[in-house]
């Protein structure tokens, strides 16, 4: 029988996309906070020259790099956006000489007419800060009585008032908002003798959160930041279709694919030919740095069950006394744990630590087709070097939102990656037009307009730009086989 109400279950349980978002507002010129209590701020990235630098200046500037980007504990949460589009507006200006603004004209009439095949590039880092957990239950104030009395005191009665509790918010969000201000000014002030990095403002965030939810060259053009609150209601401005194997945003076609498994070895610029797929995408990579002891316990955890179940239940139980050589043992089980034992070796003997990662490529255009072909493309970038991309199906929509700001409940593709493999994954170039305002458009495969590029280190440490003769080694097998989240 055909019941009315299972005709209209989609429709009731259907909600708004701003339910979905987790970004706020903004307060301050430069941060923003999230619903669940995190602050943040945006990085724009430009980067240096490595055509004309040799193998240990480059080897410098990488290290220093990953120094730098230490700065960031177990309380941030770093991602870093790759744009890519054509069609882009070029900027120009006319000049009052006829022949100047008559050959600019030219130029410019020229370079719409190929603005299939022009790309616009750009890098940014978007920094979130964890100051406080909003806490909603009495038992988990009392948990801080061993730990911070005063704090634990101040949470008690703030419970008991609303207007308190509003006060203490307030205080741990301005003490968030200038703990993530002087990592982010360190972070800046470390890396200004090589690597141009700049805070951008409100404004200037808004627009590149904008990026992430929106396709369409006129609303973005357009977007400009009327208030400073109600982020998630104002970001998205393109309704979003769920189909089996796509979505739809506006006209827009997009596929999301994830990283699903990394490469075994690593080499400088591994996976150069990325940035040479001819497709509208951007790729947010998502970082967080786990905490030493915690991660440790995850191994002994997995070391234990791979000692364990080396043998049979079979052999542990008979009562023969069998000599060790006759007992059958499983090879992986043991090479496992040996690996895994490398892994304790990094964090107790090389100060080295593990965190969170994943990597999601979010490709969209107006044909299907070229959609297909760009997905195919990065299945070989990746595929040439023996990592694996996973195209979300069901999945979709949770991974689409998953490389919004904020939104890392929606991540379920994490990976655990070492420390030095994650900070060298991001190579260092320089723009040829510093003083332009704007994404640098360039055209075809043309290596002088090259953004940050991904010489992807996805599990042992490899030094970013060096000579390809450099041996690389393979790591430790501490992916998602053995520390899944």
């Amino acid at each position: 029988m055909l019941r009315l109400s299972g005709i209209l279950k989609n429709y009731r349980e259907t909600g708004s996309l701003n339910e979905q978002i987790n970004l706020f507002g903004f307060i301050g010129p430069h941060v923003f906070l999230t619903k669940t209590g995190e602050v943040g701020v945006v990085l724009e990235v430009r980067g240096v020259d490595y055509e004309c630098l040799d193998t240990v200046a480059i080897d410098g500037f990488t290290k220093r790099l990953e120094s730098a980007l230490k700065l960031f504990d177990e309380n941030c949460r770093v991602y870093q956006y790759l744009f890519k589009r054509n069609n882009e507006t070029i900027p120009y200006k006319l000049y009052a000489n006829p022949i100047v603004d008559a050959a600019i004209k030219n130029r410019i009439a020229y370079l719409a007419g190929k603005a299939d095949n022009l790309f616009s590039l750009s890098v940014y880092f978007v920094v979130l800060y964890q100051g406080f957990h909003a806490s909603h239950k009495l038992a988990s104030v009392l948990t801080h009585l061993t730990s911070d009395l005063k704090r634990a005191f101040v949470d008690l009665r703030a419970h008991l008032s609303t207007e308190r509790q509003a006060v203490v918010l307030g205080r741990y969000v301005s003490d968030a908002e200038t703990a993530l201000l002087q990592k982010a000014r360190s972070f800046i002030l470390h890396v200004s003798d090589f690597l141009a990095v700049r805070l951008l403002d409100k404004q200037e965030a808004f627009r590149v959160l904008k990026k992430t939810l929106n396709f369409d060259p006129t609303k973005l053009g357009l977007a400009k930041l009327n208030h400073d609150t109600f982020l998630d209601y104002y970001l998205p401005e393109s309704p979003i279709e769920c189909h089996r194997g796509h979505l739809r945003v506006d006209d827009y076609y997009v596929k999301v694919l994830t990283l699903k498994e990394p490469s075994a070895q690593s080499f400088p610029l591994i996976f150069k030919r990325l940035l040479e797929v001819e497709a509208n995408y951007y790729v947010v990579t998502e970082w967080k740095k786990e905490d030493s002891g915690k991660t440790r316990r995850a191994i002994q955890a997995k070391r234990r069950h791979f000692h364990n179940t080396k043998r049979s239940f079979m052999s542990q139980v008979n009562l023969n006394d069998a000599a060790p050589q006759d007992v059958l043992l499983d090879d992986s089980k043991e090479s496992q744990v040996r690996e895994l034992g490398e892994g304790i070796k990094e964090i107790e003997l090389h100060g080295n630590y593990f965190g969170h990662f994943s990597l999601t490529v979010v490709i969209y255009d107006l044909d299907l087709a070229k959609l297909d072909r760009g997905c195919a493309d990065f299945y070989k970038v990746f595929s040439v070097h023996d990592a694996q991309l996973y195209e979300e199906k069901y999945n979709l929509l949770n991974a689409f939102l998953a490389a919004v700001p904020g939104n890392h409940v929606f991540n379920l593709r994490t990976l655990y990656l070492l420390n030095t493999n994650r900070f060298r994954s991001t190579y260092l170039y320089r723009d040829e037009h510093p003083e332009a305002r704007g994404p640098h458009a360039h055209e075809g495969r043309h290596r002088d307009d090259w953004p940050p590029l991904y010489g992807y280190r996805p599990r042992w440490p490899c030094s970013a730009g060096q000579d390809s003769s450099v041996e690389s080694r393979p790591a430790p097998q501490l992916h998602h086989q053995h520390l899944t989240r």
